[in-house]
């Protein structure tokens, strides 16, 4: 919930008051779905938590955003204890050093009780993933894809996340090779 919690408030403070629907649109323009492994569905969870905790707090009625298909959206913004949960948030972030983990990471634990073909079925299938992934991270970086008031930096960050995903690709390329030889089992 930190990174999620991160992510949004600093939405809420790049672009306040804003509505749930477009802090899901902005971290869809940086996408946050692949690299911060955010469920868009939980952000207006995750604002109405921030709300009851005192994190966030609706706009006022003269800044609720009209919707012109429909009824008016409440707007958020942060509150001054939001802001210093984003500062605690953001320093934590940028010093602690937290591998990640997913439920791949698990499996490979248990790929002696996966058939060869299989396994190899699997491995290539996340090879064709990988390679999709990093050539949209690398246009979207290197033709600067993003909207005109995006932070220039934006495409950094996609640089790093591509730079995992080919080692990555390195690394299943090679199993392969030790699967297809039969040197794992």
């Amino acid at each position: 919930m930190s990174s999620t919690r991160l992510l949004i408030l600093g939405v809420l403070l790049k672009r306040q008051p804003i509505h749930g629907y477009d802090v899901r649109k902005e971290l869809e323009i940086w996408h946050a779905g692949k690299w911060a492994n955010i469920a868009y569905g939980s952000i207006y969870f995750a604002l109405n938590k921030m709300a009851s905790e005192g994190l966030a707090e609706t706009a006022s009625s003269e800044k609720t955003i009209e919707n012109k298909k429909g009824p008016a959206r409440i707007a958020y913004q942060v509150t001054e204890k939001g802001r210093q949960e984003f500062e605690r948030l953001l320093d934590k972030a940028i010093w602690e050093y937290k591998p990640e983990c997913d439920s791949f990471h698990i499996a490979l634990m248990f790929m002696n009780r996966i058939s060869k073909d299989h396994l190899l079925g699997a491995f290539r299938h996340r090879i064709n993933l990988l390679r999709a992934d990093i050539e949209s991270f690398k246009a979207t970086a290197e033709f600067n894809l993003f909207p005109a008031n995006s932070p220039h930096y934006l495409s950094e960050n996609l640089r790093l996340f591509s730079a995992r995903l080919e080692a990555e690709l390195r690394w299943i390329e090679g199993m392969v090779g030790k699967v297809e030889q039969g040197l794992l089992f």
